[in-house]
């Protein structure tokens, strides 16, 4: 397992826990605002950040860093939880456990998040206008996040769960080719006969 996988891994464990705690202390929405809080220090202080994934540091030392910077502002179940991923070492994944437990929330609100992949990026109306369309077709509350990949040609991806539309002029490529190059095969086999 490499560390992009390990890191998405350990972020939906530690998402997961959270926000089962979270729905425990009927307090989701606390902890969804705190982790904005913890996200919006990680980007702004670039020396917390490199402190929370220093191995020069002791866990210990990290601990009361954060208990200093959090205790008071957070509410104690986020303070404790960080605590808990910094002894660990999982602060380095904090993007992933912050991003996961966003996601999960959103499904707990009724949303299914929906991956798009186009070429080139949409205007605001063009992705609400997909965001509606996607909605109706899966008779659900849609959650669109849009991917830019010119690689893919045109066209566009969806994923939807474990569902994928592949409508990508790449694909379209790729299906038109194993055709062609499959015709000689099948005319042998044909004359063969």
């Amino acid at each position: 397992m490499n560390v992009i996988d390990a890191g998405i891994r350990l972020g939906e464990v530690y998402a997961q826990a959270l926000f089962e705690l979270a729905e425990q202390s009927k307090t989701i929405d606390v902890i969804k605002d705190d982790l904005d809080v913890v996200r919006s220090v990680s980007i702004q202080e670039k020396d917390f950040e490199a402190l929370m994934v220093s191995p020069y540091f002791s866990a210990e030392y990290k601990g009361q860093i954060a208990q200093k910077i959090f205790s008071g502002k957070l509410s104690d179940l986020t303070v404790n939880f960080l605590i808990t991923a910094i002894r660990h070492n999982r602060m380095m994944f904090l993007p992933q456990i912050i991003d996961r437990f966003n996601e999960l929330l959103e499904t707990h609100e009724g949303y299914c998040i929906v991956q798009v992949t186009v070429s080139e990026a949409m205007s605001k109306e063009g992705a609400k206008k997909l965001s509606e369309n996607i909605a109706g077709a899966v008779k659900n509350k849609v959650k669109l996040q849009v991917d830019v990949n010119p690689s893919i040609m045109g066209g566009i991806i969806i994923r939807c769960g474990d569902r994928v539309i592949d409508n990508s002029i790449r694909s379209r490529l790729r299906r038109a080719v194993k055709i062609i190059m499959s015709r000689p095969k099948m005319q042998e086999k044909i004359d063969e006969v």
